[in-house]
């Protein structure tokens, strides 16, 4: 079930190889006088050290592997898989293990329960989403890292891609990032989503393993957007000049003027993290549901869309139904006195 790969572009690269006695052996303590082979193809692989930052075997051809079109990386993610191995040191540490049973390869694999994938390139969230589920079929945790670089921040808010947004470990609110400049990992803590339904962070510096599973907090905070929010999201809408577009035709069949929304329409609760649809789309429907006697869970979740996210354990009627009732409850604490 256990082999070890690893493939990168420009070539078929990788960390671990095995001499001709049977020993798994990384590249930085192999020696240029023996001879080893690929633990998945078993052809020949030549040990080079000095030419690139960081000591690697290579197969002769990159035809010669059949696992070779796996996937690519760049020097920086062997630079920081091999940071990672190092962090793991004293636990029982796998790099490159090839799992057969899902055909998946993660970059570390820490006491064959948490599979470590450092994620620099943009791939789609289906694939993140497959991949996740796949570790979670052999009863393991998945940790996705993003990379550093490419986040884009503005003081303490994070502004986050819908494939940034797969990687976050739900389950903690985090999100792990690596600097392949500064050679360091960090973890941001997401601990509000703002009223312009950007993230709030705290980051701090990973050291250690057991840093990434450390638990900082959870997304609490209830949010009513300001009139001018409100007044600059109609104005979006109105641009699609389309008597269809459904937050207008929503507030026509209310009967709510849009240039004056009413505090019920406007709220961003924590589960917003998971919803693509506007929060103002979605109440001004919901209200027109409850208002037409129309409503079902199931079906209102038909109406929404979703960010897909790596470990997500509700159905989408589920998160709906839990949804709903941060709504309900915001909406009560918010507004409404005793």
């Amino acid at each position: 079930m256990w082999h070890s790969l690893r493939l990168l572009s420009r070539g078929c690269f990788m960390l671990i190889a095995v001499s001709l006695s049977g020993v798994y052996t990384p590249a930085d303590h192999a020696c240029t006088s023996e001879q080893y082979r690929c633990p998945v193809c078993l052809k020949p692989v030549v040990l080079k050290k000095g030419r690139y930052k960081i000591a690697h075997f290579s197969h002769q051809r990159i035809i010669d592997c059949y696992k070779s079109t796996y996937k690519t990386e760049s020097l920086a993610h062997l630079q920081g898989k091999h940071q990672l191995y190092n962090m793991s040191r004293g636990l029982q540490v796998d790099m490159e293990y090839y799992l057969s049973d899902i055909e998946q390869i993660p970059d570390i694999l820490i006491e064959r329960r948490l599979a470590v994938e450092l994620q620099l390139s943009v791939i789609p969230v289906d694939a993140i989403i497959r991949r996740s589920a796949g570790y979670r079929r052999l009863g393991m945790d998945v940790i996705w890292i993003a990379d550093e670089l490419k986040l884009t921040k503005q003081g303490d808010v994070l502004k986050l891609t819908a494939f940034q947004r797969s990687l976050v470990e739900t389950s903690r609110m985090q999100l792990y990032s690596f600097d392949s400049e500064q050679n360091i990992f960090y973890c941001y803590q997401l601990t509000e989503l703002t009223s312009d339904l950007q993230m709030r962070y705290i980051r701090s510096e990973i050291q250690t393993v057991a840093d990434f599973t450390a638990v900082r907090g959870q997304l609490s905070a209830c949010i009513a957007l300001s009139n001018h929010q409100k007044k600059g999201f109609i104005r979006q809408c109105l641009k699609q000049k389309d008597v269809r577009e459904p937050t207008l035709s929503a507030l026509y069949q209310l009967r709510i003027q849009h240039q004056q929304l009413p505090a019920s329409i406007g709220i961003v609760v924590p589960l917003q993290f998971f919803i693509r649809t506007h929060p103002i789309t979605w109440q001004s429907q919901l209200l027109l549901a409850l208002k037409q006697q129309t409503f079902s869970v199931q079906a209102f979740a038909v109406q929404l869309e979703y960010y897909g996210v790596n470990d997500v354990t509700m159905t989408s009627e589920e998160l709906t139904a839990a949804l709903i009732r941060q709504y309900s409850a915001a909406y009560n604490k918010l507004y409404v006195q005793y």
